[in-house]
């Protein structure tokens, strides 16, 4: 089967259906502390099928069939295959139910931020930004590419401005190195690639001034 990663990507389209309504893939969404909607630490899979429900039920919850109130009414229970504990604790599915009453706040906030980058980034030479195809997506990310990359990075993080780097490319890590061969267009993209501070409670003030902070960290490595 094909499982479709969508960690980022809660809330965007893929044509005219949302990520994770087709019928093709097993969709992952991820809602860790900065996602789109966050329940604090978690996650959730959409699965195809009823059988898929039951299988992705049995692994999260070490192998067993029976639901936790199934067991309450019994005195046993059936393992039936390998599983872990994966289960999400009812704390952070409350916290994630209460933000969908809200999540098209979130939808616009988010929107109206990345545009107010586009806009000023406009004025920077030798910034590229990462087009995300704003009418269908919920950005997660604003990136852009950047000469002289990592001394940006450094002169920007000492300034106290927290710009990260997503991701370093997998064929490059440990894990893959048995299936690691050249890359260059990942790789070069890779030295240039940068995640400017992003998230729906910036406000505009908050993106003039990374982007001035941007500009002056671009002149001091070497660019205009």
């Amino acid at each position: 089967m094909v499982i479709e990663d969508a960690a980022h990507a809660f809330g965007s389209h893929c044509g005219s259906k949302h990520v994770g309504a087709d019928d093709t893939a097993l969709t992952c969404f991820s809602f860790g502390p900065v996602k789109n909607l966050t329940c604090g630490q978690g996650g959730a899979v959409i699965p195809r099928s009823p059988e898929e429900a039951a299988a992705v039920r049995r692994l999260r919850m070490l192998g067993v069939t029976q639901s936790q109130s199934e067991r309450a009414e019994t005195t046993s229970y059936q393992v039936e295959d390998f599983g872990l504990r994966y289960q999400l604790s009812s704390i952070n599915a409350a916290i994630g139910l209460a933000q969908f009453d809200h999540f098209d706040a979130t939808v616009r906030s988010r929107r109206r931020l990345w545009r107010t980058y586009s806009d000023a980034l406009d004025a920077l030479e030798g910034v590229t930004l990462v087009d995300v195809d704003l009418d269908h997506t919920v950005p997660h990310l604003c990136q852009v590419r950047v000469p002289h990359r990592d001394h940006v990075f450094a002169h920007l993080r000492a300034r106290s401005i927290g710009v990260g780097v997503h991701y370093p490319p997998n064929h490059l890590q440990p894990a893959f190195a048995r299936w690691t061969r050249d890359l260059p267009a990942t790789e070069r993209v890779s030295r240039e690639i940068l995640s400017l501070p992003f998230h729906q409670h910036l406000t505009e003030a908050d993106v003039h001034r990374v982007v001035t902070a941007l500009g002056h960290a671009l002149k001091a490595t070497g660019g205009s």
